[in-house]
């Protein structure tokens, strides 16, 4: 194995920088292809792509199992012992094969059984192949090993293929079809590259054994499918229930709101992904070190989510227009809803992926991620009917603060200094963020300039407020790059 070369990659640093990389580009693909296709396709099919893309989420979560998660902590905590790492490898990885077949053994019936499906089943096929090449992909094996630049430029390469594709195959309404395959393309030909890239570099060829040590993994796994299942319950039991109490106009709009917030919290989460494998293979060898990390980390969470919230609210009406267009406009309300969303979504993430989950503690995330889920199916189904997508906004922000709630109680114990600290300073800083696109909004009307002004500005005096509160760290931050160059 190339022992030096990955090495290189594991720094936290130049991971969560290559992870940043990564989800701007993940911004800045959906950026082009999001308006093209919302515009191409118009609200009714580009609401029965939403819809078609809910349906497969079911399965996919269900192939996963939770497995990512616990493959990534579990493979990072051995990733030192080629042998154990390869066993772990083969056993994970043929408990991955069984729940995807199980998954599209239940994709089978469910096209087979529910009528209303009929219409959507060519494209359902089709975006279930992402499924397949996921599981075949095994990209938890690249996240274990932090090799954070082979996954920077696997995701640029693959969607850059699939951005010129688009554009080639996609011209007009009737073009849905040939859109559902462009928009799985990308994600397949990652996975063929992540099959070359394990083989090649990392010398691991994923086998399907029998071992008594198969055992051993299903009770975590359990405890995290759970939780898997409550998730797929309050992130696409909105959309399914959209489809049967309204139409495919109201699934649309709400896809349009749901891409805007996925984009942000993709990009919240891009340099904490890159954590995770490290805090797990830290707490493997010692605790107290893992442990001073998470102050840092959810102070930093706070002081991001809290002004991406914020901008997000202010700018999402011009937003949807340079985007998407006039057509779309309906969706603000549920934008707004899902904006405010971020704070309890991200917080929990935190408490969930960073603390509970390397912590060993899968069956209380379980237990809050039902919780969560099952309050929020319960609110779709009373709201949905009479408040359409603005009703599935509001039950996700429901859910994220049950979600968050759970976890806080479950972390009751562990002591998080300088809180309090970040909260003021997220507030002043979301005030100022306030005012600066108040002032911008009623000045300048083209869409464009307005949110590039926006973002800069206040990103401007949210960076004048971060020096006002941390003025020594961001100091010592400064004296630290200045040295080491």
């Amino acid at each position: 194995m190339k022992k030096n070369k990955i090495e290189k990659k594991r720094s936290v640093k130049k991971n969560a920088i290559l992870s940043v990389i990564k989800q701007l580009f993940s911004i800045i693909f959906p950026m082009i292809t999001f308006p093209y296709a919302t515009r191409i396709l118009g609200v009714e099919n580009y609401g029965k792509y939403t819809f078609s893309v809910s349906i497969v989420n079911y399965i996919s979560y269900i192939a996963a199992a939770g497995i990512l998660r616990y493959a990534v902590r579990e493979c990072a905590r051995v990733r030192d012992d080629k042998k154990k790492l390869h066993r772990l490898v083969n056993e994970i990885y043929t408990i991955n094969i069984s729940t995807t077949i199980v998954a599209y053994l239940i994709l089978f019936a469910l096209l087979a059984f529910v009528p209303m499906l009929r219409e959507y089943v060519l494209w359902i096929m089709l975006i279930s192949l992402s499924v397949l090449f996921t599981t075949i992909g095994t990209d938890w094996i690249n996240s274990a090993f932090e090799d954070y630049f082979f996954i920077t430029i696997r995701y640029i390469l693959s969607q850059m293929v699939a951005l010129s594709l688009l554009f080639l195959l996609v011209r007009n309404q009737d073009d849905i079809t040939q859109y559902v395959i462009v928009s799985i393309f990308g994600g397949i030909l990652a996975n063929i590259l992540n099959v070359l890239h394990i083989r090649r570099t990392l010398k691991i060829v994923p086998r399907l054994i029998y071992s008594k040590q198969l055992l051993n993994h299903i009770k975590p796994i359990l405890y995290l499918f759970g939780s898997t299942i409550a998730t797929v319950i309050y992130i696409n039991s909105d959309v399914t229930l959209l489809r049967i109490y309204a139409d495919d106009a109201s699934v649309g709009y709400y896809g349009v709101s749901t891409q805007f917030y996925q984009l942000v919290k993709q990009l919240i989460n891009a340099a904490f992904i890159v954590i995770i494998p490290r805090i797990s293979n830290e707490l493997a060898k010692d605790k107290s070190l893992a442990y001073s990390r998470y102050n840092k980390i959810l102070t930093v969470t706070i002081l991001v989510m809290i002004p991406c919230a914020t901008g997000l609210f202010m700018i999402r009406n011009n937003l949807i227009l340079l985007f998407s267009g006039e057509e779309y406009l309906k969706a603000t309300s549920s934008l707004a809803i899902l904006a405010v969303s971020l704070i309890p979504a991200m917080t929990a993430n935190f408490f969930i992926n960073i603390v509970m989950i390397p912590l060993g503690m899968e069956k209380k995330v379980m237990i809050a991620t039902i919780t969560s889920g099952i309050v929020n199916i319960g609110l779709n189904f009373v709201l949905i009917p009479i408040f359409a997508e603005n009703a599935a906004a509001f039950t996700t922000l429901i859910a994220e603060i049950s979600m968050i709630l759970i976890a806080m109680f479950y972390c009751r114990s562990m002591k998080f200094r300088s809180v309090i600290k970040a909260i003021v300073t997220g507030i002043v800083g979301a005030g100022t963020i306030v005012l600066v696109c108040f002032l911008l909004n009623s000045i300048i009307s083209n869409y464009f300039a307005n949110i590039v002004l926006c973002i800069t500005i206040s990103s401007m005096f949210y960076g004048v407020v971060i020096l006002i509160f941390y003025r020594e760290k961001v100091m010592s931050i400064i004296r630290d790059m200045l040295i080491s160059r």
